[in-house]
């Protein structure tokens, strides 16, 4: 099997004496035979050539940058560095919700605070309306005191506290079986990487002569690594480790981010798809956000009918897949993180990437019976969409400042949610998942609906939280409806199947069900409708997902240990009600809003601020029949 991070024996470093000074010649100028000049990071003639400047280490006989001790040292002081700030930052971040509430934030609202943090890559910094941490801190005085007993873990800590090394490429068939895990669960809804190319490297690794024309490329070392890494991450027995591939990849990754082009781009969004499946890595937010602006700076966000370019179709069909995974990628962090978006749906004219038989498709059009057979752009298209549509949530109802009037505020809404479900009439038919089983949520049939239902709780949730004009019975039951379908495709996919779990499936699937005991609590039109079995099973597959999620991730602990005693709560509530009759059901008369009101009190009896008392006054009033 080649390795590229090493040498033949034959050609042993060639060393050049410069005063008491040993100089290394670095490979490329070995093999053509000049002379090297030894300057860091890179000596003149790789400058010159602009290619990768790689040593052999004498003990190892691996290759490695010229600077590698320089940039292990740098890595070494920026962890040090994170982990005397990390716990500053979270307690910057607590502060500023405080003063904001008026009152102590409770655990809860800490906790949900770190899961948006983590989200964001453990970076304490803002959370806006949309975010899980806003939603909770909005509802958290009414169960304070249900949970004292559970400690959120604020420090960010990981398992593994030291940088992994890099590593060798795997053999050949290992390496085949993490790239097919790859392309056939991540690429059909991330799309930005072109397959053809990547497998002429990667057959090349199979001879050791031909592999040695990609070892001096940083690109193709890159991708082969990152790929690897992510496919690793997606395999319950991978057979090599995935921070390790990471590290590799990241060893090449200066020299394809100095250039401007659509190799820096992919580059930043491999990142990001690695970080939203991995405790470690840097924050998806951030690195799908400077993938977009990027794209922007290229013009990738404009029609290609508006450019003049002498590129090839494919290049260009490559540039709006590139363009719509950036977008699709910023968008969903963005809603988890309550986040502004940094380009709006507005502002692009791009259309959508071409699907294979469907030769005429038109920008921002769904796709239409002509279409014979859908195929991978097909469904990546449709995910296209709907991100589309959460972003002009996030965009027009949650990030406008100047919005002021309900009125304009509910027709936008209503608007969206004609638009959501113009968008789930024109579902495609269920795809196949891969031979080998999905891996990944989207490869799923449950995707679809659970990404609608997901959208109907953004685009409603700043009416269930709207203290002034409290939301209708149609608005609540919506909301219970879709977040109680949200948990039970949770619990079809992710649990006693090998699909893997992402932060933003864990904040989806967390909010889902806080939002459905929400609904319960303050609503009787909702316990009205609802059945103690129905409640009973709903609360199960969350918390069997969310104990399956803790089990993959210790951060993931808290929520779980949460949500069981909410659920638990809630259960009892239902239960103990005087008023529950033999076909399950619980009936709110005009005779038992005291009976309401003490369930309130029952979690929040060791006092409260002003203002959380008039918002559980607010709770009690909305139980009244109406």
């Amino acid at each position: 099997m080649p390795d590229p991070h090493s040498r033949p024996a034959k050609g042993a470093s060639r060393r050049l004496r410069t005063g008491s000074r040993t100089t290394v010649a670095c490979v490329s100028c070995k093999e053509r035979k000049l002379r090297c000049d030894d300057q860091a990071p890179a000596c003149t003639n790789c400058q010159r050539n602009k290619l990768a400047c790689l040593v052999e280490d004498p003990a190892t006989k691996r290759l490695q940058p010229r600077n590698y001790t320089a940039l292990l040292e740098h890595r070494v002081k920026l962890l040090e560095s994170a982990v005397r700030q990390l716990q500053p930052g979270v307690a910057q971040s607590r502060a500023r919700a405080a003063e904001g509430d008026g009152h102590e934030v409770s655990d809860l609202c800490s906790i949900m605070g770190v899961l948006s943090l983590n989200a964001a890559g453990a970076e304490p910094r803002f959370l806006g309306s949309s975010s899980a941490f806003a939603f909770t801190r909005f509802i958290s005085p009414s169960i304070r005191q249900l949970i004292p007993s559970i400690a959120p873990d604020l420090t960010g800590n990981r398992d593994q506290t030291v940088a992994p090394e890099p590593c060798l490429l795997p053999e050949y068939s290992t390496a085949v079986r993490l790239s097919n895990a790859y392309f056939q669960n991540i690429h059909p809804q991330y799309p930005f990487l072109d397959e053809a190319t990547f497998r002429i490297w990667e057959a090349a690794l199979k001879d050791p002569v031909t592999a040695m024309s990609i070892y001096y490329k940083p690109g193709p070392l890159f991708f082969l690594n990152m790929v690897y890494a992510i496919g690793a991450l997606l395999l319950p027995s991978p057979g090599c480790s995935p921070e390790q591939l990471y590290a590799s990849a990241l060893l090449y990754i200066d020299d394809i981010l100095c250039h401007d082009n659509i190799e820096s781009i992919q580059v930043l969004l491999c990142c990001a798809a690695y970080s939203l499946r991995s405790s470690q890595g840097t924050s998806h937010w951030k690195l799908a956000g400077q993938a977009l602006r990027q794209c922007v700076n290229l013009g990738y966000h404009r029609s290609s009918k508006h450019l003049l370019t002498n590129i090839s179709p494919k290049e260009q069909e490559l540039q709006k897949q590139v363009f719509w995974s950036a977008y699709q990628m910023e968008c969903a962090a963005a809603v988890m993180l309550g986040r502004p978006l940094s380009l709006r749906f507005e502002d692009i004219d791009a259309e959508f990437p071409k699907e294979d038989g469907d030769p005429e498709c038109e920008p921002k059009s769904p796709p239409t019976s002509t279409v014979k057979q859908p195929t991978m752009m097909t469904y990546a298209n449709h995910a296209f969409r709907i991100r589309s549509l959460q972003g002009c949530t996030q965009t027009q109802v949650y990030s406008d400042t100047t919005l002021q009037d309900p009125k304009i505020r509910q027709s936008r809404i209503n608007k969206l949610s004609t638009m959501l479900d113009d968008w789930k009439s024109s579902l495609p038919p269920p795809r196949s998942p891969p031979d080998t089983g999905a891996l990944s949520f989207f490869t799923t049939p449950d995707w679809y609906q659970a990404a609608y239902n997901h959208a109907i709780l953004h685009l409603h949730r700043v009416q269930l939280t709207n203290k002034k004009e409290p939301a209708s019975d149609a608005v609540v039951m919506k909301c219970l409806h879709a977040a109680k379908e949200v948990c039970h495709s949770f619990r079809r996919q992710f649990v006693g199947g090998p699909t893997t779990y992402t932060w933003s499936a864990l904040h989806e699937l967390f909010i889902a069900g806080l939002t459905y005991l929400y609904c319960l609590w303050t609503s009787a039109v909702a316990r009205t409708a609802s059945r103690l079995d129905q409640v009973s099973n709903t609360c199960t597959d969350c918390t069997m997902v969310l104990v399956v999620f803790a089990e993959r991730w210790r951060d993931a602990a808290p929520y779980r240990d949460i949500f069981q005693a909410l659920a638990s709560r809630t259960i009892t509530m239902i239960a103990d009600s005087p008023n529950y009759s033999s076909d399950g059901i619980i009936s709110v008369t005009e005779d038992d809003p005291g009976d309401v009101s003490q369930w309130m009190v029952d979690i929040a009896d060791t006092g409260v601020s002003l203002g959380a008392g008039q918002l559980l006054s607010e709770f009690v009033d909305g139980l009244s029949p109406r």
